[in-house]
C-alpha cells in the first residue's frame, strides 16, 4: 500500500526556505526556476525524474495486482472489506504525511551530517508513536465493530490491520524519506522487493484457497516489515537518534504541520468516508465495485503521483530561488504540462475504463462504465491542481490551504452523502468530482491572490 498530500505553519519566517538575496553567492541555481518552469517533459527525462516514474509504476502496479488478485479469487464482499481497510490506511498515510512528512521535506534540506541524521531518526521515532496511536484505535474500532456495529466481517478484518499497521505506515514514512533526499533509486528498490514478496505472498495464498482480506493484510505486513527492516540495516548512517533535539524536533514538526494536519483530516474525512458510506446505504459488495472502478482509474498512478514525487521538491525550489515570482511562474507553466501529461491516460480511461474493470477483475464487476469516466475527469482535475495546493505550502499558508480543505466535506455534508444514498457507485464518482473540481477553484483564486500580494513593491517580500 502506497499513497501520496500537504501544507504550513503560521510562522513565515520559522517555515519558508531561505531565500537567494540578489548577488549573494550560493550554490542554489538563481535563475533555475526559470528554466525549470519551461518544459515539464525536459526534467521527466532526467535521471531522477526517470528512477522516480519508475518506482511510482512498481508502487502502482503492486496495489493494482494485489486488487486484481483479491478481486478474482474474494467475493465482493470480501473485496470490500479489504477497501474499506484500505481507506483507513490511507487516511493514517494523510494524518502521517501532514504531521511528519511535509515538515521534513521542507527542513530535512536545510541540515546536513550529523543534525540531519539526527533529525531523520527522531522522525522515525515520532512515527513509531502515531502508529501507536493509529493501532489503538484501531483496536477500539475493533471492539465496536464485534459488537455488531458495522459491516458483518469486519471486526477481524480491523483486527488484522492493527497487527501491521506500523510496518505499512513506516515503510510509506520511508519512501517519504527517499523522496525528501532525492533518493528515488533507493525508494525504487524498496518498492520493488515490496511487489516481489507482497505479489508472491498473495499468489501464494490464493494457490492454496487461503486467501481473504485478512491474509492479505498479513501478506502486505509481510513484504513492509522485511523492506524497512533491510533499510534500517543498510542506510544506518542516514539515521541516529539524540534525545537532545527530539523536543526541538517535535515541537518544530507539530508547529509545521499543525495545519497541514487539520486540513489532511477535512480531506480524509471528505474523501475516505465514501466507501464506508457505500457500505453503510449499499452494503460491502458495492464498496468491492468502487474497489475495482478505483483500481482501473489507479493505471495512471504511475504518472500521476511520479510526478508529483518529483515535482514537490522543485516547487519549494522555485520559490527559494525565484520568490513569489518565481513561483508563480513555475506553478502556471508546469500546471499546464502536467495536465497535458495525463490526457492521453484520462482519456483513454473516459472511454474504454469501463471494459477494463471487466477485463480485470472480473465480468461480475462489469457495467461500470460511467463510474470510471467521471473518474477520468476527476483525475485530469487533480492533476491540474497539484501545483496549486504545493504552491500554497512553499507561501507557507497552512491555514488557507486549511479552508481551502473545507469545501470538499461541505460538498460531501451537502449533497455527497445524497448522491451516495441514491446513486450508489456513480454517486460516490460524481460526489468526488465536484469536491475535487470546487477545490482546486478555490485554491486557484486564493494563490494568485497571494502571489499578487507577494510580488507587491513594499510588501517586504522581495
Amino acid at each position: 500500500m502506497t499513497s501520496s498530500d500537504t501544507s504550513e505553519t503560521g510562522n513565515r519566517e520559522a517555515v519558508v526556505p531561505d531565500r537567494v538575496v540578489q548577488g549573494e553567492q550560493t550554490d542554489a541555481p538563481d535563475s533555475g526556476w526559470r528554466t525549470r518552469g519551461r518544459t515539464l517533459f525536459s526534467q521527466v527525462r532526467t535521471s531522477n525524474g526517470m528512477i522516480s516514474l519508475a518506482d511510482q509504476m512498481v508502487a502502482s502496479a503492486t496495489n493494482f495486482l494485489t486488487g486484481i488478485i483479491l478481486a478474482r479469487n474474494c467475493s465482493k464482499e470480501e473485496f470490500g472489506l479489504y477497501m474499506l481497510c484500505f481507506s483507513v490506511v490511507l487516511f493514517a498515510f494523510d494524518l502521517q504525511t501532514s504531521l511528519l512528512s511535509s515538515p521534513y521535506m521542507v527542513y530535512s534540506q536545510r541540515l546536513e551530517g550529523k543534525r540531519h541524521a539526527a533529525y531523520t531518526g527522531n522522525l522515525l521515532v515520532q512515527q513509531a508513536l502515531l502508529a501507536v496511536l493509529i493501532l489503538l484505535a484501531l483496536v477500539v474500532g475493533t471492539g465496536i465493530a464485534a459488537g455488531g456495529i458495522g459491516p458483518e466481517g469486519l471486526s477481524p478484518v480491523l483486527y488484522s490491520l492493527s497487527l501491521v499497521v506500523w510496518f505499512i505506515m513506516l515503510r510509506e514514512c520511508i519512501r517519504r524519506i527517499c523522496f525528501a533526499g532525492l533518493k528515488m533509486a533507493t525508494a525504487l528498490l524498496l518498492d520493488g522487493t515490496v511487489a516481489v514478496v507482497q505479489i508472491g505472498s498473495l499468489l501464494f495464498l490464493a494457490y492454496f484457497n487461503l486467501l481473504s482480506a485478512a491474509s492479505a493484510l498479513y501478506a502486505i505486513g509481510l513484504a513492509c516489515s522485511l523492506t524497512c527492516l533491510a533499510w534500517f540495516f543498510f542506510r544506518r548512517e542516514s539515521y541516529a537518534f539524540h534525545k537532545k533535539f527530539f523536543k526541538e524536533d517535535l515541537r518544530k514538526n507539530l508547529s509545521f504541520g499543525k495545519w497541514i494536519f487539520g486540513s489532511s483530516l477535512l480531506w480524509a474525512l471528505s474523501m475516505s468516508l465514501y466507501p464506508w458510506l457505500l457500505a453503510f446505504f449499499h452494503g460491502t459488495g458495492s464498496t468491492g465495485v468502487w474497489a475495482a472502478c478505483w483500481g482501473v482509474i489507479a493505471i495512471a498512478n504511475p504518472l500521476l503521483l511520479g510526478i508529483q514525487n518529483f515535482l514537490g521538491p522543485k516547487i519549494v525550489q522555485a520559490y527559494t530561488g525565484g520568490g513569489g515570482e518565481g513561483l508563480s511562474q513555475f506553478v502556471k507553466k508546469v500546471s499546464l504540462r502536467y495536465a497535458l501529461i495525463i490526457l492521453p491516460p484520462a482519456l483513454f480511461l473516459f472511454f474504454f475504463g469501463g471494459r477494463l474493470v471487466a477485463l480485470f477483475y472480473g465480468h461480475k464487476y462489469g457495467g461500470n462504465g460511467l463510474v470510471v469516466s467521471v473518474l477520468a475527469v476527476q483525475l485530469l482535475v487533480m492533476a491540474a491542481s497539484f501545483t496549486l495546493s504545493r504552491g500554497l505550502l512553499a507561501l507557507e499558508q497552512a491555514r488557507v490551504y486549511f479552508m481551502a480543505n473545507i469545501v470538499p466535506l461541505l460538498v460531501m455534508l451537502t449533497f455527497g452523502i445524497y448522491l451516495v444514498k441514491q446513486l450508489g457507485v456513480v454517486g460516490v464518482a460524481f460526489a468526488l468530482l465536484a469536491g475535487t473540481a470546487t477545490t482546486a477553484t478555490v485554491m486557484l483564486v486564493i494563490f494568485f491572490k497571494l502571489i499578487r500580494a507577494e510580488c507587491m513593491p513594499g510588501s517586504g517580500n522581495d
